[in-house]
């Protein structure tokens, strides 16, 4: 609103038209968390299009679009305050929210576009899945436990690794991301600029380089490792993921984190972020919260007893881990 005055000051226009308009649009968002005839607009993360497409179906007054989270995070990042972020409520994958925030802390438009979080509806663990058949060789290379800071660290292990991880852009590949990250510090108590390390700085491209450079379209990288054998040999996944995907099984073993492994596993966490002006438990409401459980529940999320704690580092962290990866 800084800027907006600003100009308004300068060519002599009056404030009560610019509050005028505000006022409407935040009633249009109010109307929809009140149920208004206005149809709810739901922007859901990527990997979470099945179950809200099946959401839409059953409730007519609901809007879906799906996007990469990362995606919809940068847009919010730019918006100016108060505006309308296109949606009334966001289905994630992470903490997008945070992120936002975070990155609108360094820009003009600091102000806060999204409202309070729900709980964890759904978590899900990150996991390293690998062949079964290089398997033994690999975990013996790796002193008896396949680790990410192995995997990073070992260009030569037997058989020439080709790792797959879905892009951090997505609520899934962060939580890779971030485990492997968690694996080579043995913490997730670390700083951006821990990332400046000349050993961090080899890890990370011997194990993001193939998938930074891979199209993947619409498939996941369990799914391209699982449907062109030898593309992948071991990759990252939820196990929501692997424990949907059976086919998985016949090819490839879900590697079991360490027990004393420090801040692992990561764990993936859905929650639903409303715009600013609409209620969360109005949102809950809107998207049918019993309906989204039990779709959540069927895809292999864990609903019953949702992780708390996702073992992930600040907000800032993240983003730079993001940027690290485009770049």
């Amino acid at each position: 609103m800084k800027r907006l005055a600003a100009i308004v000051l300068a060519i002599g226009m009056v404030f009560g038209s610019v509050a005028l308009r505000n006022s409407l649009e935040n009633n249009t968002q109010a109307q929809t968390a009140t149920g208004g005839n206005s149809s709810f607009r739901l922007t859901c993360a990527a990997e979470l299009a099945d179950i809200c497409a099946e959401l839409e179906e059953t409730q007519p007054n609901l809007t879906v679009k799906t996007e990469e989270a990362g995606a919809t995070a940068d847009r919010l990042t730019l918006l100016p305050d108060e505006t309308d972020p296109g949606f009334d409520a966001w289905l994630t994958v992470g903490p997008w929210a945070e992120i936002v925030q975070d990155n609108r802390s360094f820009t003009e438009n600091a102000g806060a576009i999204l409202g309070k979080a729900s709980k964890v509806l759904g978590s899900s663990p990150a996991q390293i899945v690998t062949s079964k058949s290089g398997e033994p060789a690999l975990e013996a290379a790796c002193g008896g436990a396949i680790t990410w800071k192995c995997l990073g660290e070992n260009p030569s292990l037997p058989q020439p690794q080709s790792i797959g991880m879905a892009s951090p852009n997505t609520g899934a590949g962060l939580a890779v991301l971030t485990d492997a990250t968690n694996s080579f510090f043995g913490t997730n108590s670390y700083s951006a600029t821990d990332f400046e390390e000349a050993a961090f700085i080899g890890w990370f491209e011997q194990l993001t380089k193939k998938s930074r450079e891979s199209n993947l379209g619409m498939q996941t990288v369990l799914e391209r490792a699982v449907v062109a054998t030898g593309t992948y040999t071991t990759v990252g996944a939820l196990r929501s993921e692997v424990d949907s995907l059976k086919t998985s099984s016949g090819k490839f073993s879900a590697i079991p984190t360490p027990k004393d492994a420090p801040a692992q596993p990561v764990t993936a966490q859905v929650r639903l972020v409303p715009a600013t002006g609409v209620a969360t438990p109005e949102a809950l409401d809107h998207v049918d919260s019993d309906a989204l459980t039990q779709l959540l529940k069927d895809s292999n999320w864990n609903t019953s007893d949702p992780d708390p704690n996702s073992n992930m580092p600040d907000a800032g962290v993240l983003q730079v881990l993001r940027e690290m990866w485009d770049s």
